[in-house]
């Protein structure tokens, strides 16, 4: 007979070695992910750091958000030398969304500057949320991948944030994650 401890280990073993990748999309796990209850490394500014909310979260107790009284959400900003060794070439971006209706206009921004945050930038895109989202008043998750420029550095700045859009209703955003890309 096995002893407990044994059959528990097994058992993980075997659960993990039987699941599945969910993500085509994605190669290992992310580079940078953060459910807002812990903000070390991530993009926390004095305005934007009021975005932080208690009012709906997908995970744990926090979410940012942007609406009428909040431009740009919490984000990710480093230079993408801290966030890669080697040069990833594509990113996909996630992140859980909470829309109310289609009149949210908010987007998932992703931006590459020359060294900081106040340079020229080398790459802005924009997703609109009510793109990817089927249904409103729920959690749902999106993600983007996006290709690096080929004038992007080691020093090159990314930042990854939630942009109001000019969106007059609030759209909240939890558990952000930044990940290397299939290069198919």
């Amino acid at each position: 007979m096995l002893k407990p401890a044994p059959v528990i280990l097994f058992l993980a073993l075997l659960s993990v070695g039987c699941s599945k990748k969910t993500d085509s999309k994605t190669i290992g796990g992310p580079l940078a992910a953060t459910s807002f209850e812990n903000l070390d490394g991530w993009l926390a500014d004095s305005p934007a750091l009021y975005s932080l909310t208690r009012d709906k979260a997908h995970t744990g107790q926090y979410s940012t958000m942007v609406g009428p009284n909040h431009e740009f959400s919490l984000g990710y900003s480093n230079p993408l030398s801290r966030l890669a060794p080697d040069w990833p070439g594509k990113l996909t971006i996630g992140a859980w969304v909470y829309v109310p209706n289609e009149q949210a206009t908010a987007k998932l921004v992703v931006e590459i500057k020359k060294t900081n945050s106040a340079s020229a930038n080398l790459f802005w895109e924009g997703l609109a949320i009510t793109q990817p989202v089927k249904v409103y008043n729920k959690w749902q998750y999106v993600e983007h991948t996006v290709t690096l420029p080929p004038a992007a550095t080691a020093n090159s700045r990314l930042l990854v944030y939630l942009w109001r859009a000019d969106s007059r209703q609030p759209v909240y955003m939890d558990d952000l994650s930044i990940s290397l890309a299939n290069q198919k």
